[in-house]
């Protein structure tokens, strides 16, 4: 472990070390806050002794270093954070290490002379306060006890060779009671993972120089943002512009809203009716507000949290047609889901556009009977479902102007029930030649599914040049049913 001068001096030898502390690289503004310590994470211990000569301990001590101050997300063995510094001699520095994590991201900063001044009082506050540090000194200055692992090197005098006993490990844990500190020596081997050492032979072996010590220290720990907090299933509503998701939530006494990364997917349905069916309840709610958001954004309501998510558009209009949507919040520390709503069904309606209700007493019908239904129909869009022969005189002398024979269709889902059932073939009801602003209601007896189990009765307005509405942006009626 010899290292060069003190205490900027390399670690050669059985250990090689020197000085650096820790933050992160500045972050663009979209990026992950600075990863801390998580309260009583313990990374792994890592040993140099795996193989020969035993010259790895700083970048030993560095890899439970990161380890703990990544919380695990970000491990390197000790021969790797070697090869990022490129370091390939026997005598290594905390500038070195520097190297090595600046290739992960990471700005190593150390006390003396790498942007930090720790002085022993500033050790153990952090170190009370859940970090953890890579403290370098002289191995032969540790009582006999901790010297067990390598005897020879441990004898080690001044006289003898100044930097010949350079050494680095990894503490944490403060215990202020007991006066001690979790140590993990590299040179360690076997099942051992640390042992416990009095502040006192600890302040021995560091490097110190006017009151100041040579180390590496990780941030102080620091909750998770969502720890302890529960979140209810979301309540979904749409606006003409906008999906709305909105979690109710518990949280600890003073937990402070740590704010979210929200990202809002929408896919095209590949089967708009059975996405209507199975997706998650949707709140028609009153039109969009001026203030609609362009881009998805998440806020703190009272004890509920809200997301807001633009629906799919191009400039200037939005994209019509049936979707499966799914809004993930992401805590910014570790970029890890919070609480989602996922496989809601979005309908985008354009200018041929249906409004449909549908009621029936019944909740539980006969398989193979029969099932009264009332539906009201309107044309809430801005052109006509009227057929070709009673359309105004002035379109009906366009010549070549289709015949659409706008008309409802019935559609029995099987959602619970055995695999093998082939549902009912669909059924016209009847046509519904509104012009915009009409409405209508339909009441008829449709035959129920032959097969027990819970099914999905939807409803759906279709012609012969657009087909689906559902398809292009109406959301069908829809009501479930036990089939006794």
């Amino acid at each position: 472990m010899p290292l060069t001068s003190r205490p900027t001096r390399a670690i050669a030898a059985a250990c090689l070390v020197v000085v650096t502390w820790l933050s992160v690289v500045p972050a663009p503004a979209a990026a992950l806050e600075p990863p801390s310590p998580l309260p009583n994470y313990r990374p792994e211990f890592v040993t140099e002794t795996d193989e020969r000569p035993w010259q790895d301990c700083l970048w030993a001590a560095g890899a439970m270093l990161l380890d703990k101050w990544t919380n695990g997300e970000v491990t390197r063995t000790r021969q790797q954070l070697r090869s990022l510094a490129q370091d390939h001699g026997g005598g290594s520095t905390l500038a070195d290490l520097g190297v090595a994590y600046a290739q992960l991201g990471i700005d190593l900063r150390f006390s003396p002379d790498g942007g930090e001044r720790i002085t022993w009082p500033d050790l153990l506050r952090r170190l009370e306060s859940g970090a953890g540090a890579v403290v370098l000194g002289d191995d032969a200055d540790l009582p006999r006890w901790y010297g067990r692992w390598d005897r020879a090197f441990w004898t080690l005098t001044k006289e003898e060779t100044a930097d010949k006993d350079n050494h680095a490990v990894y503490v944490e844990r403060y215990d202020r009671k007991r006066g001690r500190v979790w140590l993990m020596d590299p040179l360690g081997r076997g099942d051992w993972k640390g042992e416990w050492i009095g502040i006192g032979a600890l302040r021995r072996f560091a490097w110190s120089r006017g009151g100041i010590l040579t180390v590496a220290v990780t941030p102080t720990a620091k909750a998770a943002p969502y720890a302890g907090v529960t979140m209810t299933d979301p309540r979904i509503s749409m606006t003409s512009t906008t999906l709305d998701a909105t979690w109710g939530l518990e949280a600890p006494g003073g937990w402070a809203f740590p704010g979210a990364d929200v990202r809002a997917a929408f896919e095209p349905a590949d089967d708009p009716l059975r996405a209507a069916v199975e997706s998650l309840p949707v709140t028609m709610a009153a039109a969009a507000t001026a203030d609609a958001p362009t881009k998805p954004v998440a806020a703190l309501a009272g004890t509920s949290i809200r997301a807001v998510a633009p629906l799919p558009s191009v400039p200037g209009a939005s994209v019509p047609g049936a979707y499966r949507a799914t809004i993930t919040l992401t805590d910014r520390r570790f970029g890890e889901a919070v609480a989602e709503a996922a496989n809601v069904a979005v309908f985008v309606p354009g200018p041929r556009r249906a409004t449909l209700r549908l009621l029936s007493p019944d909740q539980a019908i006969e398989a193979g009977g029969a099932v009264s239904v009332s539906l009201s129909v309107a044309n809430s869009g801005t052109e006509t479902w009227a057929e070709h022969g009673q359309l105004t005189a002035t379109l009906a002398a366009v010549p070549a102007l289709p015949i659409r024979e706008t008309r409802l269709v019935a559609h029995w889902i099987l959602l619970d029930g055995p695999a093998e059932t082939v549902p009912p073939a669909p059924v016209e009801l009847r046509a519904v030649p509104l012009p915009p602003g009409r409405r209508t209601t339909v009441t008829v007896e449709l035959g129920a599914p032959g097969t027990a189990g819970v099914w999905a009765l939807v409803l759906d307005v279709v012609d012969d040049v657009a087909g689906s509405f559902a398809a292009i942006g109406s959301p069908p009626a829809v009501q479930v049913f036990e089939v006794l």
